[in-house]
């Protein structure tokens, strides 16, 4: 009914529009009744409208706040946080809000009247319908974990949580986005998993580069002793680079895991290019090509770290052919202009494209061959680490550059280095003069690796000098102390840092410095990355020698140490 436009607003108004009317009504029109009968009878066909009308403005006030609380409830049910679905026994959607739809990404129209489980990622549908079955019949909360599919894009990870409806034929579903959390849990995983590989890095590394000294240091000895022989000597220079290339292994796992910062220079790339590919692909049924620019732009770049990722790339592309092809190497200047790559700020680079013959990666696993851990290679029982291209990825990254693959079915796989191009000059490598041998001395060597010291020991004697060996530190203070009374004191010690059993070289030479002040020592360690062995004269050391070492570097090391000797003798 219409509100007349003269009504007051609201019952009060009514009423006392009644009222007035009530008084203008004339004396005698109705016969003589009682008082409140007579009133009754006079206000029943007016009072019965004034009432239908308060009603009236009663039901479209009430009709409005439900409008309005309704209006509300679809704002809070549609741009919830999470998404709100009602379910049938079957799965079947009966409700959803804007927030699972827009998880799905398709139009709420769409995912009406449909099966929820087709949504549902394949490998995870059996646990989606074992949690619809629980929910209808536990009568209680029920939660499962699962991955959508959505339109164009990756899985998204959410966590289902339900509870059937009074009616008993319908559940409502809370679905929650749970892809940040679970990316954070997994990254919380391997940075721990990266911890606890830096620790056993750390360990191999010691031990490995024990082996790997031994291994050069015979080696030296091969060409000092075996007799003149091209061929002896090729082999002899082969296997000393691949040992340095294993070093150069190891400090590559310790620098990814210990994430030290690459040292860069200035380079030219074509010589690192060909090097790197070649000591790759050595042994196998796979050549390369190289379409390398005459005029490539310098990179500023740590050698080699750079070398490890080449030689990464380049045994991925071996791999990826065991039947034997051909794996291309193209290196070109190019100038990146604005959104041109999206990694990349625009600028002037050189691309490295390494490209393999191989079947291809599959398209569901390119986005995630970077990640750690990750491998699709198979090995015996076991699967492949999966750190190369992750390690290739972080030094690309902290060179200021980006690396990207492409990998159409069937057409092979293409991995493309962005690497800035420098504008520093680069420094001509002069030919150092040749240094005068340290002169002649009396050593001590401490290694509690037999084979390790028994090496070391060859060799300096081999150089001419007098060597006396021992395992561990308490025997090295008892002999030094025995020199110094007998009058033949030791010109040097060398002193391993780390032994397994008894002092090892630091406390050994606080010792020795009480003992004798003027001692010249110097620390030996397979830890590269020591404070002892990076700064040794800030411990009392006079020099250092990591492992592994040549017979060019203990020359030099002991050179600084003991003096030069008399070019007259």
């Amino acid at each position: 009914m219409p509100t007349r436009p003269n009504l007051p607003a609201g019952s009060a108004g009514l009423r006392r529009r009644a009222e007035k009317r009530l008084r203008r009504q004339p004396p005698g029109t109705v016969p003589a009744r009682k008082e409140a009968h007579t009133e009754r009878l006079d206000l029943e066909p007016e009072g019965r409208s004034i009432q239908l009308e308060m009603q009236n403005q009663q039901l479209q006030q009430a009709r409005k706040e439900l409008e309005a609380g309704l209006e509300k409830y679809r704002e809070l049910y549609d741009f919830a946080p999470v998404g709100y679905l009602t379910l049938d026994r079957e799965g079947i959607v009966r409700e959803a809000n804007l927030t699972i739809a827009g998880l799905l990404g398709i139009e709420r129209a769409r995912l009406l009247q449909q099966r929820f489980g087709l949504c549902i990622f394949a490998a995870d549908q059996p646990a989606f319908n074992d949690f619809l079955t629980r929910v209808f019949e536990s009568q209680a909360r029920e939660s499962c974990e699962v991955r959508m599919l959505k339109e164009g894009k990756p899985p998204v990870e959410v966590r289902l949580e339900a509870v059937v409806a009074a009616s008993g034929q319908e559940c409502r579903v809370v679905v929650r986005d749970i892809t940040e959390r679970k990316r954070a849990e997994r990254d919380s995983l391997i940075l721990s998993k990266l911890e606890s590989t830096a620790l056993l890095a750390g360990g191999i590394a010691h031990d490995f580069n024990n082996l790997l000294a031994i291994i050069l240091l015979d080696l030296e000895m091969v060409q000092a002793l075996a007799p003149a022989s091209e061929q002896l000597a090729h082999y002899v220079a082969q296997a000393k680079q691949t040992a340095v290339t294993a070093h150069g292994l190891t400090k590559q796992l310790l620098s990814f895991a210990k994430e030290d910062p690459p040292v860069r220079k200035p380079i030219r790339l074509s010589g690192l290019i060909q090097e790197s590919t070649r000591l790759a692909l050595s042994g196998s049924r796979v050549r390369s090509e190289f379409f390398l620019a005459d005029s490539l732009w310098p990179v500023e770049a740590d050698a080699r770290q750079l070398g490890q990722v080449i030689r990464n790339v380049v045994l991925n592309a071996r791999e990826a052919i065991p039947q034997g092809g051909t794996v291309s190497v193209r290196a070109e200047n190019v100038v990146l202009g604005p959104r041109e790559n999206p990694s990349l700020p625009p600028g002037v680079y050189v691309r490295v494209s390494i490209t393999d013959q191989g079947c291809g990666i599959p398209k569901e696993v390119l986005p995630r061959i970077f990640d750690p851990y990750f491998s699709t290679k198979q090995r015996g029982e076991q699967k492949g680490m999966g750190l190369g291209l992750t390690i290739c990825h972080r030094v690309i990254q902290e060179h200021g550059g980006a690396i990207s693959v492409e990998s159409p079915p069937g057409g092979g796989t293409t991995f493309h280095l962005h690497l800035p191009a420098s504008g520093k000059l680069i420094e001509e490598k002069r030919v150092p003069r040749p240094k005068a041998p340290p002169r002649h001395g009396r050593i001590l060597v401490m290694d509690d690796e037999e084979s390790m010291r028994k090496a070391v020991g060859r060799l300096l004697e081999l150089l001419g000098h007098t060597v006396d060996l021992v395992e561990d530190g308490q025997s090295a203070i008892e002999l030094y102390q025995e020199a110094q009374n007998q009058g033949r004191p030791f010109d040097a010690v060398i002193l391993d840092l780390t032994v397994r059993a008894g002092l090892g070289g630091q406390a050994t030479l606080q010792a020795l410095l009480k003992i004798d002040p003027p001692v010249k020592a110097i620390v030996m360690s397979g830890y590269a990355d020591d404070p002892l062995v990076l700064h040794p004269e800030s411990h009392g050391f006079m020099g250092a020698l990591a492992k592994p070492f040549d017979s060019a570097k203990i020359q030099d090391v002991l050179g600084r140490v003991l003096g030069p000797r008399d070019s007259g003798k």
